[in-house]
């Protein structure tokens, strides 16, 4: 019978911690979908010459690929910068999560030994 009382209070006190959780949570975002995806305005890589072109058009490739690559690493870091607090929040939300879920599952674990 005992067990059975610590089982409808950790239920209770798991409904109570779950409504709180929903309580918080701000209105949802939009899907992710509907926002535009950003891309890169670098165009592609620019067509190597081949074996017989003249020196001249060879470093005008080298040039220009450099030029290339280096635009398309510039996109990559500001996306990175512009993702960095949306990736940190949510790490923080995660750990917070696990937390909760550990503080839960030790409080039910420590109510059935008694």
């Amino acid at each position: 019978m005992t067990s059975r009382v610590v089982h409808v209070v950790a239920a209770a006190a798991f409904a109570a911690f779950a409504t709180a959780a929903v309580a918080q949570q701000p209105a949802a975002a939009p899907a992710a979908s509907s926002a535009p995806i950003p891309q890169h305005s670098c165009g592609k890589p620019p067509e190597y010459p081949g074996n017989l072109a003249s020196d001249t058009q060879k470093r005008t490739w080298q040039k220009d690929y450099v030029a290339y690559i280096d635009c398309v690493k510039k996109f990559i870091e500001e996306q990175q910068a512009a993702a960095e607090p949306h990736v940190k929040a949510s790490n923080a939300a995660i750990n917070e999560y696990n937390a909760a879920v550990k503080s839960y599952n030790e409080t039910v674990q420590k109510a059935n030994e008694k």
